[in-house]
């Protein structure tokens, strides 16, 4: 009964994609189309123009106020000589000047490249640099920063503009704000389909961060999945806006599809798990955005009896993981949750407004999950050369077809293009995107995020999924959040699997062994534990693994206490429990 039930809701979410898709895909987004979400932007301030646009700490924007700054900001670009094509930095937290600069941007036709405000040092340098900005705007917060990352370098020379957030602009910094008082008239340009809108960031877990291509076209098609199968924005909503702005995520989904409904935004700087609901509260916001860690931060916030009393009705997002999805919809009394699944870069997305707990959304023909070595990803080929696809049940390599109708756009840097692309996959000539993501294949083909391609790791001869494994840690008495990844061992071959975690104070090792030892087999078992009260993500709250796999479980490398699963019981790691278990001493 349950098989048909999402089989049946599945058929109808299909419909309803097609019947709305379908038209545009074929009439409405052609690439040289003039349409561009500043349609939707200026329909809005025509037809409400008094109507609040913008809530940024406690003071109302409207949309007509929101346009003359907006035209302010363009006037100024166009006076430093940013140009169609020209691309600029926006390094900013959360703002309404954010969104009403990058609109300015795309008045003129330049290119914004929107800089992921925790990069630091060579990261940021980097990202500066393969853009090829004319100039740079920047929140006061993060000129330091800017300044020693950029030293010594070209990029120092660059012109610089400040706006206030958390810190003032120092007086020896041009104020973007107060320079854009004087300048409100430009020649505007109206953008197709195809231009490039901005530049937004991988977020570098695995290297430095590699800039994507984003056109607005791809702007347009987001904003249209954001409202009509996520949110189904109302003019009369709330939509609270905690996530960066600078990811595509509460970007696109958010902020850029609520723009189609006229709908008000209440930005927040940076989230905040004890503001949340306070903020939710104060501003009778009825949605927001979220990524699944998000979700996790505010579970692990005390319970209230004042939980369910809030007036939230739908959420959306992506990384809403199986073992707190039921338990945050109860707790805070969520009436839908839609999760999507998606990238900046990628040429498709899937989206489960269905609410089926710990889907993703359903596999259209536009994609395939074939089989691949889990470890590293690659494709196994059957005996003509081909890919092959996997079954119900099983889990492989995500891929996108790429065709005229869905182009991938890739990055700044050729070369890293050219390695999301496979090729002659199910026939000759065919082109595919490569997510790098493992997905599981259900039912109805319904779809479940399995783990990120190189997170997966090998361990008595057995494929450890990091993903499923902190999804069963997680739920161990005390354990707040946990990273999982492997460790390389001299004795060993393959990696031993480890855990950073953050825990609290009613996290006792004997309960955690316990919990490990009825829930996960023996290959699957975290056999180092390294507790830490730093965790370590990215902006969007993606854990970073790599800097954790390089240290493994070095005492002399690391601060943090450090155990070793040994004889049924967790034992702290020093120099010389650290070189047993390096030489094959210590068994496993």
């Amino acid at each position: 009964m349950e098989r048909l039930k999402w089989k049946l809701l599945g058929i109808v979410e299909d419909f309803y994609y097609y019947a709305l898709g379908l038209p545009r895909f074929l009439f409405v987004w052609k690439d040289h189309n003039k349409i561009s979400i500043l349609n939707f932007f200026d329909n809005n301030v025509k037809k409400i123009p008094n109507k609040t646009a913008f809530i940024f700490e406690g003071k109302k924007i409207s949309w007509q106020e929101a346009d003359q700054q907006v035209n302010k900001y363009a006037g100024f670009l166009k006076s430093q000589n940013i140009n169609k094509g020209d691309c600029f930095a926006i390094l900013m937290d959360n703002s309404p000047d954010f969104l009403m600069v990058l609109l300015a941007s795309f008045r003129i036709g330049s290119i914004a490249a929107l800089i992921n405000t925790t990069v630091s040092g060579e990261g940021l340098k980097h990202v500066i640099n393969i853009s090829n900005v004319k100039l740079i705007t920047a929140g006061a917060s993060h000129l330091e920063k800017l300044s020693t990352a950029l030293e010594g370098s070209d990029l120092k020379n660059l012109p610089l503009f400040s706006i206030d957030d958390e810190q003032k602009v120092p007086e020896n910094i041009k104020n973007l704000k107060s320079l854009s008082k004087k300048f409100n008239t430009f020649e505007p340009y109206q953008p197709i389909m195809k231009d490039v809108a901005a530049y937004i960031f991988t977020s570098g877990t695995t290297g430095l961060p590699k800039a994507a291509l984003v056109d607005h076209a791809k702007l347009v098609k987001g904003s249209f999945a954001g409202h009509f199968l996520c949110f189904n924005f109302k003019k009369e909503d709330k939509l609270y806006m905690t996530l960066p702005l600078y990811h595509s995520t509460g970007l696109v989904l958010g902020w850029a599809a609520s723009l189609r409904s006229g709908c008000t935004n209440i930005i927040k700087s940076k989230f905040s798990a004890s503001d949340f609901w306070k903020d939710v509260e104060k501003y009778k916001a009825n949605k927001f955005i979220y990524v699944g860690e998000l979700c996790r931060y505010l579970m692990n916030m005390p319970a209230s009896e004042h939980d369910k009393f809030n007036s939230i009705t739908r959420i959306s997002g992506n990384g809403l993981r199986p073992d707190i999805w039921k338990s945050f919809q109860e707790r805070f009394n969520i009436k839908k949750i839609v999760e999507i699944y998606g990238a900046t870069e990628a040429v498709g997305m899937t989206v489960n407004s269905a609410g089926r707990s710990g889907m993703i959304g359903r596999k259209r023909s536009d994609s395939s999950i074939i089989k691949c070595n889990k470890d590293d990803g690659s494709p196994i080929l059957n005996n003509k050369g081909f890919c092959t696809k996997v079954s119900e049940g099983e889990t492989g390599l995500y891929i996108q077809k790429i065709s005229s109708s869905a182009k991938f756009q890739g990055y700044l840097d050729s070369q890293a293009s050219n390695k999301k692309i496979l090729q002659n996959v199910f026939a000759e000539g065919d082109h595919y995107f490569n997510t790098g993501d493992l997905i599981t294949l259900h039912d109805n083909n319904w779809l479940s995020f399995a783990d990120r391609v190189g997170d997966t790791y090998r361990w008595k001869s057995e494929n450890v999924s990091t993903m499923e494994v902190a999804a069963i840690l997680n739920n161990a008495i005390g354990v707040m959040d946990c990273n999982v990844y492997g460790v390389k061992i001299d004795s060993a071959e393959g990696k031993a699997g480890m855990a950073a975690m953050n825990v609290s104070d009613e996290f006792n090792f004997n309960s955690f062994t316990d919990h490990v030892n009825k829930n996960l087999n023996t290959f699957q078992r975290p056999y180092f534990l390294r507790l830490t009260k730093d965790m370590k993500t990215t902006g969007t709250f993606k854990h970073q693994k790599e800097d954790l796999k390089k240290q493994g479980f070095d005492p002399n490398l690391i601060t943090d206490k450090l155990y070793f699963y040994q004889k049924d019981s967790y034992i702290e790691i020093d120099n010389n429990l650290f070189t047993r278990i390096h030489s094959g001493e210590e068994r496993f």
